[in-house]
């Protein structure tokens, strides 16, 4: 794609979580389309690795290394695109975190860590770009929820309940700000191919062990990759979704039509 006629040419994204999964990937899909980035996570080696990737290829991105969790991380994440980009047209709330364990023993600090990164940052990232957003004449932001929001398995008492209130989180962004030209809307995945799925792969004996169970859960019959997922985000950012707000678009094989 020709970044003189990508899809968010003279877009300014911010993304979190962009130092590996589906935030890279979507990192360097939003670039090829056109996109100035300003890349947010709290892995600085990945963060600038992604960075380079970017900036070989022709992109303009900047970095911000930060707990997206803390207001200033969000501070600092709008500042630099107001700075180095002139203003933010996109935010793609996407950083998270899956501690699993049983609600009995959950402890209460990872259960506060969970809706810290997974829903607090979301709601701080917003808060702090809608009204640059709205000084450029609207906006496009787009959450990752996930197939867990409504579909969940024991042992993820926190992670369902951070992606659930991902959902109604979006809901009121969009009915909210429908009118000022600002669209909210989320993505739900299911199984991705991620650092947070290779771990849990080893965390039972590797990947042979556990690709029987995605093929159980998940009709398509392989993980989706994290570029795949980013075209769902790209089309939700872009001007091709102009009518679309409030909504949740499931990038998950098929796992929350299956019984």
């Amino acid at each position: 794609m020709n970044k003189e006629q990508g899809r968010l040419k003279g877009k300014v994204a911010i993304i979190t979580g962009a130092a590996s999964g589906i935030g890279k990937g979507t990192a360097l899909l939003f670039a090829e389309e056109g996109a100035k980035l300003v890349l947010v996570d709290r892995d600085s080696e990945r963060l600038q690795t992604t960075a380079a990737e970017i900036r070989q290829a022709g992109g303009a991105c900047e970095t911000v290394l930060g707990d997206v969790s803390l207001p200033e991380t969000a501070d600092l994440a709008v500042c630099t695109a107001l700075d180095a980009f002139g203003g933010v047209d996109v935010l793609f709330n996407n950083a998270g975190i899956m501690p699993v364990g049983d609600i009995v023993d959950y402890p209460l600090s990872t259960w506060d860590e969970v809706m810290n990164v997974n829903v607090r940052s979301m709601f701080l990232l917003s808060k702090r770009a809608i009204p640059e957003m709205l000084k450029r004449g609207g906006g496009s932001i787009v959450n990752t929820s996930s197939v867990m929001a409504s579909l969940t398995e024991p042992g993820y008492s926190a992670y369902t309940a951070s992606k659930a209130a991902i959902i109604g989180l979006t809901k009121e962004i969009a009915v909210s700000y429908a009118e000022k030209g600002i669209r909210c809307n989320a993505i739900a995945p299911g199984w991705v191919e991620t650092d947070m799925n290779v771990k849990l792969a080893e965390s039972v004996g590797g990947m042979d062990k556990l690709y029987p169970v995605i093929k159980q859960q998940q009709p398509l019959g392989r993980m989706a990759t994290p570029r795949e997922v980013g075209y769902a985000v790209l089309f939700l950012a872009s001007d091709e979704a102009s009518a679309v707000t409030g909504s949740c678009l499931s990038v998950d094989g098929a796992a929350s039509a299956a019984i």
